[in-house]
């Protein structure tokens, strides 16, 4: 057997706070990669965004100060990154190292680079694919906020492994990289291993608290909630190395930055077997090195983990087609399926099992409910799951926090549009939805949005609803929520040309959340009494006046009866879209919805 012997080291970097000069923290780098240098060391890998501070964890409105935490240019030239690429060379010292990277094309990454010494060159670049964390700031000023998918856009190289000549006696080992929260995505390990890798490279900087961020019970004892952080991090390293037969190396960034916000270390050097070969014992600027005998990867790819012999692509087809989750049908008559995403909360109503291999084939709608309840979301995704054919999805979204819990006045509008496009613009981009419903009974500012930054169909469900009841009947009536609904409801009608039509708004004098909050009963009974009134003015078809109705359709058809039509907005819109959707219409982009991303970013001004 050939041992093929490769000295790697891991340079753990402890606090570093938002205040800390730039250059002293590039001084700490150099120390720990002249240690490493003195000990043997071929290659060193150095944390996440290593050059400063965890600046994505504060919101920075001051795009000056923001530019700042960011590396423009050719990152081992730069005056403030330079010294520790040409520390490298002198040493003779492979580097990989993590930092924000300002792309020439104005965009913004989370990036890290492979630095080959002998030659002076940077072999691989890599950019973080997997974001976590939120748009939007938590509303507790005492939260740990996690704001990457607001300053990075999500990694466009893809996971591709490279050879590093003149290494690990001349065997031109397979690297990859990747960072921090990649390596919580087997998917990512599995790219790589598909390639042969032999050494996987990590950067992090993980919270050791930071309980809104992860969802859990904030008066968890602290130092347990570390624990777990780190015994997450360890499984993850250490289990994805087994299942590709490769060695990896995490280093962190650690300690108790700005003295509050706590960083777990853990940095260590694993092996194919899934062994723990070193790890840091401080979270403090710390070296651990372990001597790899690559040779040993064979084992696992040639036995348990050969991939060409027992890998059954035939029934991983899911795993591209699908998303966030898909439940199977329940055993009851409930067949809700849910689908979570980071941004927002996400309900499908496709529950045909047979058709989920067929999904790329199937007019997709987004249902856009830009408040924060989700179970509004979800009576929406229900109550239209009836009427879908076979080649149509309906996919809800919840707007996140700080979205209102309800959208009952100018400021609610704003407000929820602003939290919700915020989220869809990513999502967007990366789901590509064939249409989309705003699913607020108003002339939602989200509606314009979405028309000005993407050219699929969109429509509200009261602009749906209203066309809907013209075609029904020759004067329709609309049954409002509150008193204000009433008045902006009538200003509406008369935006979109229709006030000739309209026989009247009435108003149930309820808030929004009323409809959940109230009993059903007295609920259902004023809202009878509303569309007999308005029957009563010579309303033909009636309009249900809330997204929160959706539900009560039934109750009103009861009261007015069958001569009389009522429309569900939410129903009507999905309808009117797909029918867009298979004519083939675009929202058009040579007037009013022309998008100004373009002049946002010439005015870096890159805000949503």
């Amino acid at each position: 057997m050939v041992f093929i012997n490769y000295r790697i080291a891991a340079a753990q970097i402890g606090a570093v706070h938002r205040t800390d000069p730039r250059e002293a923290t590039l001084q700490r780098m150099l120390k720990l990669l002249e240690n490493a240098g003195s000990k043997g060391a071929e290659l060193v890998l150095f944390p996440e965004t290593a050059f400063t501070t965890f600046f994505p964890r504060h919101l920075i409105n001051d795009p000056d100060e923001l530019s700042s935490w960011f590396e423009h240019g050719d990152v081992t030239k730069s005056p403030n990154t330079a010294p520790l690429f040409a520390k490298a060379t002198d040493l003779n010292v492979d580097v990989a190292v993590g930092f924000a990277e300002a792309a020439d094309n104005g965009e913004r990454f989370n990036a890290c680079v492979y630095y080959h010494a002998k030659t002076g060159s940077v072999l691989s670049k890599y950019r973080k694919i997997h974001l976590p964390g939120d748009f939007e700031p938590f509303a507790d000023p005492n939260a740990t906020n996690q704001l990457e998918k607001r300053y990075f856009k999500p990694g466009d190289l893809g996971f591709e492994a490279f050879r590093v000549p003149e290494l690990a006696n001349g065997s031109e080992p397979i690297m990859g990289m990747m960072i921090c929260n990649d390596r919580r995505w087997p998917e990512a390990w599995r790219c790589l291993g598909l390639q042969g890798v032999e050494v996987v490279l990590c950067g992090y900087n993980t919270a050791g608290f930071a309980p809104d961020l992860w969802g859990s019970d904030k008066n968890q004892d602290p130092q347990k909630a570390e624990e777990s952080a780190l015994f997450h991090h360890k499984l993850v390293m250490q289990a994805n190395s087994y299942m590709n037969a490769t060695f990896s190396v995490s280093a962190a960034r650690c300690g108790m930055d700005d003295g509050k916000y706590s960083l777990i270390g853990g940095s260590c050097i694993t092996g194919p077997e899934g062994e723990i070969l070193a790890e840091a014992q401080t979270v403090e600027d710390e070296i651990i090195i372990a001597d790899c005998d690559l040779d040993l990867c064979k084992q696992g790819k040639t036995r348990t983990f050969d991939f060409a012999r027992h890998r059954r692509t035939e029934h991983y087809g899911r795993i591209l087609e699908q998303t966030g989750v898909v439940e199977p049908p329940r055993l009851s008559q409930d067949n809700k399926v849910t689908n979570g995403e980071p941004n927002g909360e996400h309900a499908s109503s496709n529950n045909n099992p047979s058709a989920k291999s067929d999904a790329r084939r199937k007019i997709r709608v987004l249902l856009c409910n830009p408040n924060a309840t989700k179970s509004m979301t979800d009576n929406c995704v229900k109550m239209v799951e009836p009427t879908l054919p076979p080649d149509v999805e309906v996919v809800g979204f919840t707007a996140p926090t700080p979205a209102p819990l309800a959208v009952e006045g100018n400021v609610d509008n704003i407000m929820s549009a602003a939290a919700a496009c915020r989220s869809i613009i990513p999502m967007q981009q990366r789901e590509g939805y064939d249409a989309m419903l705003v699913a607020c009974y108003s002339d939602h500012a989200l509606i314009r949005m979405l028309r000005e930054e993407f050219d699929v169909p969109v429509i509200g469900i009261m602009e749906a609803s209203l066309i809907a009841a013209r075609t029904l009947g020759a004067r329709f009536g609309i049954v409002a929520t509150s008193n204000r609904s009433k008045v902006m409801h009538g200003d509406a009608v008369r935006h979109y040309g229709m006030e000739g039509f309209c026989a009247g708004v009435e108003s149930c004098n309820i808030g929004v959340l009323d409809l959940e909050r109230k009993p059903r009963s007295q609920i259902l009974g004023i809202m009878q009494d509303v569309a007999r009134s308005l029957v009563a003015k010579g309303a033909e078809a009636l309009t249900l006046g809330c997204a929160g109705m959706t539900d009560m359709k039934a109750a009103v058809e009861e009261a007015v009866g069958e001569d009389c039509q009522v429309v569900d907005g939410v129903v009507a819109g999905v309808h009117h879209l797909v029918g867009m959707v298979r004519m083939g219409g675009k929202t058009a982009k040579c007037g009013m919805y022309a998008s100004s991303s373009k002049a946002r970013k010439m005015r870096s001004q890159d805000y949503v």
